[in-house]
């Protein structure tokens, strides 16, 4: 009998699934401190607060840059019409209830939430509702330990929200931007109003405590304009044409009132729910180019009021109040580092406060402001103690307080809670709210519990995950390492030996897996590149890393704990560097493309390059944000990018000579991140602004996986975990997310544990039944004798003098290994033609002979296989 039909027989009796152990896990002996960037100088507060105000606004430009578009078109307008498209696909998808082929699992972070932009309470006080910037709308407890998603089947976050609590579900209304949705059935389905067409932006939403209860809206449509609904958000009319400047709108919080308009200098009152408007006091001394109205009720109705008000051709905010209904007005402070946070308190009228990187409060009518705290003291104390960058401030009459009132903070870091006049504050953040932004994940393939992480505003991120709970919700907790914003995480041979990240100033090493250390290497003396430039591990050198701006740089470490850069190329990119790839086959073979659509080919490891000649139609609109070179053929790579002029994603099997579309059925969208499937099929995964797809290599087309449960959302980042078939996800709004598509394949696991342990053991094809494929080992010493175990399960046991990854009391079978002069021998292996075998999976392992090793052999890490069909 033959081996193939040896192994034939074997197979015939169906043997049953077996998921593989997962790896002794790692944790922190005690809690960590967190470290923190320096300011660059000047006076702590105020500089803090415009270095922060600087690099906000160069991140806004960097986000611009990437989406490249033709003049007079607007990607905003684009996505907003994808975002509807996806709701809708995913709308269909869940009423028709067909099974998809993939699952998704939310990851986390459980305890680090990002950035909440405002918050309400439902009318009997019970339930808490936020808005987030990209994670959508969330209600939970007031104590802030069960946080619910309630719109992750439609795209964006909520600047403003309001909840209209009925007999039944509660009614919800949202404003971002320049999109409104209401939901009448307490977020379940989430509908566009009647009215609001073509609004660019938003700006306060309020709901009046009348019978109808009425709301008003601030919309900027050619101009702000003033919207009214007296149908719970169904309908909308336009009430007012306002001057030009932004306006605000206030009223009472704790009863029905009068509502009031600060609008073209002057205080306007309306006693009929914003139908008419008379004039209240005289004009005031400001000429404003935006305005925030805060009233005080406990100065009587309608008569003392405090504005935030940014004068016309400053950039400086300053603090205006009336205590006579608007006959006479004082200027008592200016506003340093206010961004778009202002509030007044309801029980007295010289509480006021407003927010930027910190929270500023004054008891005195505005004579003085204090530090609620500053940013640094969040990392020692983050239950009591405020997340930088305040976006929102709620103040509401509750009669349960000792003060009153309750204050709600939305920060960055999530939404806090006081009542007592901010003497303290609790973060409500802490548990379950998974509106994390990520730019970048970063999975070790030695342990693949260990995730780092690159946040916007809530550091570098890592964890130690357990398994998931098997129900919604985010089950991973990250600790914080360090604050700031970080991305574009690799290392050399996938592991946290050495992982590499950027902050906008410098490059973040971390290193060390089970106890990770962190060292800051600064950019070159006049580096020249993005807010974030794209960085990439050296795929020949763990020790080593390239830096991309204007040039391309390469840092190699130098001693324990420094790294010096030298530029590695004279070539003139002519333009600035937005990505960079090695081949995982050949790292000779390199690729590179540049902010305004140039891309470039190098077969010497990036020394001298060569610009594509054909990179197809409006390659000048095209923005390069990600290349994924091939696994499976060192001439295949793509490139994925701003697609609404041009085509999003590009595809070469020359080498990068010449590239042809390949954004088949996507929707004209820019494409942030791309990977290569781990289990052999030639399948891709990409991360859009508002969704996640796959491409079908038979069918030549990109398809929508989010399915009825992965959120839409802005998928930013995008990484394969080859030993659990795991399409990770780092999104913009919502966290880490795992797809499992539940495909055929060969995944290595038990890697990176060391000698003896260095074989490598690939397969050539997906285990599909009826086919064969070839395995093959290399790694080893010439003409060395050896065996090739398949086993029905897995372990990891110490053996040979190294780790055995398969079960050997239920192995299937063993071929015998002769290697070649190059280390290296194949097996053939035929998958029987039989259905019963599909799902089944099995685990292999390859042993040589090695007299250079303590045991005498060199082993393999383990090899998964899932049959397929």
């Amino acid at each position: 009998m033959s081996s193939l039909q040896k192994l034939y027989r074997a197979l015939l009796f169906g043997f049953p699934l077996l998921v593989v152990g997962a790896c002794q896990k790692t944790s922190f002996a005690e809690p960590r401190a967190t470290l923190l960037p320096s300011p660059t100088g000047g006076d702590p507060e105020v500089a803090e607060g415009q270095d922060e105000e600087d690099n906000q606004e160069r991140r806004r430009e960097w986000m611009e840059q990437r989406h490249r578009i033709a003049p007079g078109a607007d990607w905003r307008v684009i996505e907003a019409e994808n975002a509807r498209a996806a709701a809708e696909r995913k709308r269909l998808m869940q009423r028709s209830g067909v099974a998809t082929s993939g699952s998704w699992t939310e990851v986390g972070s459980r305890n680090q939430a990002g950035n909440i932009l405002t918050s309400t309470r439902s009318a009997d006080g019970s339930t808490l509702y936020l808005g987030s910037a990209l994670g959508g709308v969330w209600k939970g407890p007031t104590s802030g330990d069960d946080w619910t998603p309630i719109s992750d089947h439609v795209y964006g976050g909520a600047q403003q929200l309001v909840v209209i609590d009925g007999p039944g579900q509660p009614t919800l209304v949202r404003a971002n931007g320049g999109t409104v949705m209401y939901s009448d059935n307490g977020g379940g389905i989430w509908q566009f109003p009647n009215g609001l067409d073509n609004l660019t932006s938003t700006r306060r939403l309020l709901k009046l405590d009348d019978t109808s209860q009425t709301l008003l809206l601030l919309g900027r449509r050619n101009g702000w304009r003033l919207f009214r609904s007296t149908d719970a958000g169904a309908n909308w009319a336009e009430l007012r044409d306002l001057s030009g400047y932004t306006p605000d709108i206030w009223t009472p919080r704790d009863q029905l009132g009068d509502v009031y308009l600060i609008d073209d200098d002057r205080l306007l009152r309306s006693s009929d729910a914003g139908s008419n408007w008379a004039v209240q006091g005289a004009k005031a001394p400001f000429f404003a180019q935006e305005v925030y109205l805060g009233g005080h009720e406990a100065g009587g109705p309608g008569l003392v009021f405090s504005l935030a008000v940014k004068q016309n051709n400053s950039d400086t905010w300053e603090l205006w109040r009336t205590e006579d209904g608007g006959s006479s007005w004082a200027h008592p402070n200016d506003l340093p580092g206010m961004w778009d946070a202002f509030s007044t308190g309801t029980q007295t009228t010289k509480l006021i406060a407003y927010g930027g990187v910190n929270m500023y409060l004054s008891r005195d009518s505005g004579s003085s402001f204090q530090t609620v705290n500053g940013w640094g003291e969040y990392y020692s104390d983050p239950l009591g103690k405020l997340h930088a960058d305040v976006m929102s401030i709620h103040v509401l009459p509750d009669v349960a307080t000792g003060y009153g009132e309750r204050w709600f903070i939305n920060t960055h870091g999530g939404t806090y809670e006081s009542v007592d006049r901010l003497r303290t504050v609790r973060n409500l953040s802490m548990q379950t709210l998974g509106v994390s932004q990520y730019y970048s994940t970063w999975t070790s393939r030695r342990n693949p519990d260990v995730i780092a992480a690159g946040s916007q505003d809530q550091g570098y991120q890592w964890a130690v995950t357990p398994a998931p709970h098997g129900r919604p919700g985010p089950y991973a907790d990250f600790d914080q390492l360090i604050s700031g914003d970080y991305g574009h995480i690799s290392s050399s041979d996938g592991s946290h030996d050495l992982v590499y990240s950027d902050y906008p100033g410098f490059v973040l090493v971390q290193e060390g897996e089970a106890d990770p250390r962190l060292h800051t290497v600064d950019f070159p003396n006049g580096f020249s590149g993005q807010w974030l430039p794209f960085m990439i591990a050296d795929p020949t050198d763990k020790k080593s890393f390239y830096l991309c701006g204007r040039n391309l740089w390469r840092y190699t470490r130098s001693g324990t704990s420094s790294w010096a850069p030298v530029q590695h190329t004279n070539f003139d990119f002519q333009g600035t560097l937005t990505s960079l790839e090695f081949s995982p086959i050949d790292p000779n073979l390199a690729w590179a493309c540049t902010s305004d659509g140039k891309i470039f080919w190098s077969t010497d490891g990036g020394v001298n390059w060569t610009q594509s000649a054909d990179t197809g139609p409006g390659a000048h609109y095209f923005y390069g944000t990600t290349i994924v070179a091939s696994e499976r053929n060192p001439n295949e790579v793509w490139i994925a990018g701003s697609g609404y002029s041009t085509a999003a994603v590009r595809y070469s099997d020359d080498g990068g000579v010449t590239w042809r579309n390949r954004s088949q059925n996507l929707p004209r969208t820019l494409a942030y991140c791309m990977v290569e499937a781990p289990d052999g099929s030639g399948r891709m995964y990409l991360g859009t602004e508002s969704g996640a797809w796959e491409w079908d290599p038979i069918e030549r087309q990109w398809n929508d996986i989010l399915g009825p449960d992965g959120p839409i959302t802005l998928y930013w980042s995008v990484e394969a975990v080859p030993s659990r078939n795991i399409i990770r996800f780092g999104t913009y709004g919502r966290g880490v997310w795992d797809y499992s598509p539940g495909t055929p394949g060969f995944f290595p696991y038990g890697e990176l544990r060391g000698e003896p342990n260095h074989l490598q053991l690939r397969a050539s094809a997906q285990p599909l039944i009826g086919t064969t494929l070839q395995v093959t080992v290399q790694g080893g010493l010439p003409n060395a004798r050896g065996f090739l175990v398949i086993s029905r399960a897995a372990a990891e046991t110490s053996d040979l003098g190294g780790v055995v990854f398969v079960d050997l009391s239920k192995q299937v079978f063993q071929f015998n290994l002769r290697t070649t002069a190059s280390g290296d021998d194949s097996v053939s292996l035929g998958v029987p033609n039989v259905a019963g075998l599909v799902g089944k999976e099995f685990f292999l392992q390859a042993v040589l002979q090695d007299a250079g090793q303590a045991g005498g052999w060199s082993l393999s890490h383990g090899l998964r296989a899932v049959v397929g069909q």
